[in-house]
């Protein structure tokens, strides 16, 4: 599969996201406002502050048909699940839902916001949707309902990617992250002892757990790299790996302004890492890749997010019980998806009551259940469910210290990590006259710093 996933901004270098694990008792979860919200202006109370916004009913009662969109089709049923609990308290309310594949739905946003045409909800980063809110096609939300997104029922990473210009915009509604599966059977077999805890590990584990076949191509990789693919997923999962060096992308400095950050000695030793399995048949261009290489034992490890373990126990049961999860070493790009409102939404009052019926325990915890992403939440106990899924291991216990990156609030930077993909690609199929050469390697890494910076100052940042 070839999905793309949440991100968090590196506007700093934070705390990973915890969900609760191990909490005495159980959790208590913070409440969402229960009066409906309204996008309709609040009033002033006597201290100054702005009133909760009041609806008694935010959906009336003639027929409403709210149309919900997102870009990870897997999330569908948990959308419908929601639609029909909604609709058992408020009857004149039907839902349709629309998912695509996470690119061919940002282009189709690309044309709906402005032609007033997209949906009442709309499931997507607000750094994706900044050049909506910049051109006024998306609304915030009604002041009770952001009072709760920073109310502490969300980690403040996640309030901080729900922000544009000192603004909530969406409400989160579930959360990403990646870890690095591991095929148990292939370390024993190979004689390794547990999974890599360093990056350093990672490459040993990945050139011992390699498998040639008798005409002395790749059978199996030892670590899956993702080495093609539309869109911004190729220079992702760089970054991913590029984390676990301390650097990142696009680093902001102290005058404000942003760099790249990915062509010094460690976006070196990376590239140089990617060419060197290449050449030397840890990983092959010729062999399936990411999920489905997992799943039918064409890779011993991979990094991935938290929907792989869903996938895996629909499309390889006999895998459940024979791998594991592990966080990252050093730092991990989580995130999420945010529930925003177009301004040409005729129904924004009850989409914004939708949008926090969908924050609700039951409908996170159906997230994990149905779709495998995790809760937005970070006030919800889910100590017992590791216990009965401890694929999930990775996901759910982090180790001391490990950062997570914010992708920058920055309108262009979806153009900076697109093309940073196009040419990763293209030095990944010329691994063969790059590996080993490290001018050659360098003067890559420059030359695409030298675009990214480019883009930045033509935008102002």
């Amino acid at each position: 599969m070839n999905r793309s996933y949440p991100r968090l901004r590196p506007a700093a270098l934070i705390a990973s996201i915890a969900i609760v694990v191990g909490a005495c008792g159980g959790g208590t979860a913070t409440t969402a406002p229960t009066t409906a919200p309204t996008s309709a202006p609040a009033t002033a109370t006597a201290s100054g502050e702005p009133a909760p916004s009041v609806a008694g009913n935010a959906c009336g009662d003639a027929p409403v048909t709210l149309n919900v969109w997102g870009g990870y089709p897997e999330l569908d049923p948990v959308y419908t699940k929601a639609g029909a609990a909604y609709k058992a308290i408020h009857p004149n309310v039907d839902f349709v839902v629309f998912s695509t594949d996470l690119r061919g739905f940002e282009q189709k946003l690309t044309t709906a916001l402005p032609s007033k045409t997209a949906g009442d909800v709309v499931v997507r980063t607000t750094n994706f949707l900044a050049r909506f809110i910049d051109q006024g096609l998306i609304v915030p939300p009604p002041d009770d309902l952001k009072t709760f997104v920073k109310s502490g029922a969300f980690v403040q990473a996640v309030v901080d990617d729900a922000t544009y210009k000192n603004e909530v915009w969406g409400v989160p509604i579930f959360n990403g992250g990646t870890a690095l599966y591991y095929n148990t059977d292939m370390l024993a077999e190979a004689g390794l002892s547990g999974p890599p805890t360093s990056m350093d590990m990672i490459i040993e584990y990945a050139k011992k757990l390699a498998k040639l076949d008798a005409s002395g191509n790749v059978e199996r990789a030892g670590l899956s790299l993702r080495l093609s693919g539309q869109g911004s997923g190729v220079a992702e999962k760089f970054w991913i790996l590029l984390l676990q060096y301390g650097k990142t992308i696009v680093a902001q400095g102290a005058d404000g302004k942003w760099a790249a950050d990915y062509n010094g000695p460690e976006g070196a030793k990376l590239l140089g890492m990617y060419m060197d399995f290449l050449k030397n048949k840890v990983d092959s261009p010729n062999i399936d890749h990411d999920a489905k290489a997992f799943e039918t034992k064409a890779a011993a490890m991979f990094a991935r997010e938290s929907w792989v373990v869903a996938d895996i126990a629909t499309n390889a049961p006999d895998l459940v019980g024979h791998y594991g999860s592990v966080s990252l070493p050093v730092g991990d790009l989580g995130g999420g998806e945010y529930a925003h409102v177009p301004a040409a939404s005729p129904n924004q009052a009850c989409a914004w009551d939708f949008i926090k019926f969908l924050t609700d325990q039951p409908q996170q915890l159906d997230l994990v259940t149905t779709a495998g992403w995790l809760p937005a939440r970070a006030d919800l106990d889910l100590t017992e469910f590791l216990k009965a899924n401890p694929g999930y291991e990775g996901f759910l216990k982090k180790p001391a210290g490990i950062k997570t990156t914010l992708a920058p609030p920055i309108p262009e930077w979806d153009e900076i990590e697109t093309k940073l993909a196009t040419h990763l690609v293209d030095a990944y199929a010329d691994y063969a006259n790059i590996a080993g050469n490290t001018t050659k390697i360098q003067s890559l890494l420059d030359e695409w710093a030298a675009e990214t910076n480019a883009i930045l100052k033509a935008n102002g940042h």
